[in-house]
């Protein structure tokens, strides 16, 4: 991605973060920092262990590669990525083009595109992977009313055949099956209809995610683990942030408030910066374990000034990505050449 590109994109992102700030109210963020108190660190702290297990997934798809690229780079790129993505008003996904942007020069377009797409696959996996393993430990370790129990087997058996989808479609190539799915779809076809013509480049992109499932099944499961593993870790937030307002939960119902809030937000993807719908979903399932459902908006907001800290960071990694060493440069205009030769 050019200096250019990159300095625009930060203006747009602060741009967008001073207007949240704003739109939050900073006497709002001080008095929910005030009412956290020191918990608020380890709130933020968590999400360092999260990024990093986010990182190293992204790193097991990308594999061995001539440039080798460093860790600390996928890590940046990681963190980068995901503030786009909340600043992105629907569905956030303004995170990946940065991505394969920034990867091209090392990777080729093709691999940056298949890296980039197979990494959003696998996080995506990931979050059924995790509400399947949640919903088995909350129904053997919580005490739930009957309805709750129903909706959460009737949730588990559509996480599993979506699951079984996904992990089928990866033997035999899932790109051109979800564009074939797309066009299907009013209004996202006038995306998808134009790149689907691109029938050569996709089938090389689906050849190389296909690559991944048959030939490197342990990247495959390594990733996937580390996924898992960063969405179990991220549980902790809503432990430190009700124990911070005196509010003793286990760790298993840190897992539940983390898996029902995720799904619901996931649920209305479409809702511009997850406007109610965060709020929402905690506020049901809080009230499900019988803690007072009025707290669904105080975690809430405490849940918005940890984004807001992590954009910030991801902003000022973009800024710092502008500052390329020679080597990188080098590598770019190399790759450059090679697309005309």
């Amino acid at each position: 991605m050019s200096k250019k590109s990159k300095i625009i994109l930060f203006v747009v992102g602060i741009t967008i973060f001073t207007y949240l700030v704003w739109d939050f109210g900073l006497d709002n963020i001080l008095s929910n920092l005030h009412k956290t108190g020191w918990y608020f660190i380890p709130v933020i702290g968590v999400w360092v262990f999260v990024y990093f297990f986010n990182a190293l997934a992204w790193r097991f798809i990308i594999g061995n590669n001539k440039q080798n690229i460093l860790f600390h780079k996928i890590f940046s790129l990681t963190i980068s990525g995901f503030a786009i993505n909340y600043i992105t008003p629907f569905v956030g996904l303004g995170g990946e083009p940065y991505r394969i942007g920034e990867l091209k020069g090392q990777l080729g377009t093709s691999r940056a595109v298949s890296s980039t797409i197979l990494y959003s696959m696998i996080h995506f996996l990931s979050s059924f992977m995790f509400w399947i393993l949640i919903i088995f430990l909350v129904l053997i370790s919580l005490t739930l009313t009957m309805a709750t129990k129903v909706s959460l087997i009737i949730a588990l058996v559509f996480f599993l055949v979506i699951t079984y989808f996904f992990i089928t479609r990866h033997k035999k190539g899932i790109l051109k099956s979800l564009f074939n799915i797309t066009l299907k779809i009013p209004f996202i076809n006038r995306v998808t209809g134009p790149l689907s013509k691109k029938e050569e480049s996709i089938q090389i992109i689906d050849d190389q995610i296909t690559d991944l499932y048959l030939n490197r099944k342990l990247n495959f499961y390594l990733a996937l683990f580390s996924e898992i593993i960063s969405r179990i870790i991220g549980s902790l937030e809503y432990l430190f942030i009700l124990r911070a307002i005196g509010i003793d939960i286990t760790f298993y119902e840190a897992l539940y408030i983390n898996a029902v809030s995720a799904f619901i937000i996931n649920l209305f993807f479409f809702m511009p910066l997850e406007l109610g719908s965060r709020e929402g979903g905690l506020v049901l399932v809080l009230e499900s374990l019988n803690i007072a459902s009025s707290l669904g908006i105080y975690v809430g907001l405490v849940n918005r000034i940890r984004e807001l800290f992590w954009i910030l960071i991801g902003l000022i990694l973009i800024a710092l990505s502008g500052k390329k060493t020679n080597q990188e440069l080098l590598t770019e205009v190399n790759y450059e050449k090679s697309t005309f030769i």
